[in-house]
């Protein structure tokens, strides 16, 4: 299945202007709220969309499993949080989470993403329409061949963009977010892959804003 082709940049530039997307990293000695989800699946949304400062410490669904094998022998546990699945005009909006918890390292020792062996390229698979969407980029393209899927993933409207020098603290929380084409049908159930390596979230349906 090929990725859908991205929609003209400027209007997915004007349609993120909208967004109010971060990422920051914030520690903590507390593990992560257990939630009632059961892993990998998404709950149905609610009603009402929740406001856009809710969506930092929102919980669609929630995964630990054990650390990827990575460069470096990390070890410990990694949390996935799915934040939000939005949808703003021809706009898809991932944010997510992640966190590392390793009891045998110390509180403040740190490993590059590439250590943990996570490298976060967003893939949204609509199982209901049978499409498939990547983030958006500047330049490059994903159906191309190695050096403009190269270039694509290094030019990406995504956050963070390099597994090399972003670096994830134990016991600390990574926030990611990535911008994709928004499927052609709304109302579809979508399986959310942050990262290879990484298990998928089933079943998400996402929100429309407009």
């Amino acid at each position: 299945m090929r990725p859908s082709a991205r929609p003209r940049l400027r209007h997915a530039l004007v349609a993120l202007l909208a967004l109010a997307v971060t990422s920051a990293c914030t520690g903590g000695d507390d593990p992560p709220a257990p939630t009632g989800t059961a892993a990998g699946q998404a709950t149905p949304a609610a009603d009402a969309a929740p406001p856009v400062d809710d969506v930092a410490t929102q919980v669609i669904a929630e995964q630990t499993v054990d650390t990827p094998a990575g460069t470096e022998t990390a070890g410990g546990q990694v949390t996935l949080t799915l934040r939000d699945v939005r949808v703003d005009a021809e706009v898809m909006t991932v944010r997510w989470a992640l966190r590392w918890d390793a009891p045998d390292r110390p509180d403040d020792d740190e490993m590059s993403l590439l250590g943990l062996g996570i490298d976060p390229v967003p893939l949204v698979t609509d199982t209901t329409h049978l499409q498939a969407f990547m983030p958006l980029c500047v330049k490059g393209d994903w159906n191309g061949d190695g050096s403009d899927r190269q270039e694509c993933q290094s030019s990406m409207l995504a956050s963070p963009l390099s597994r090399i020098h972003t670096a994830l603290q134990n016991h600390a929380t990574l926030e990611g977010w990535a911008a994709l084409p928004a499927p052609e049908n709304p109302g579809g159930s979508l399986d959310v892959l942050v990262s290879d390596g990484l298990p998928a979230f089933t079943g998400v349906t996402a929100r429309q804003t407009s």
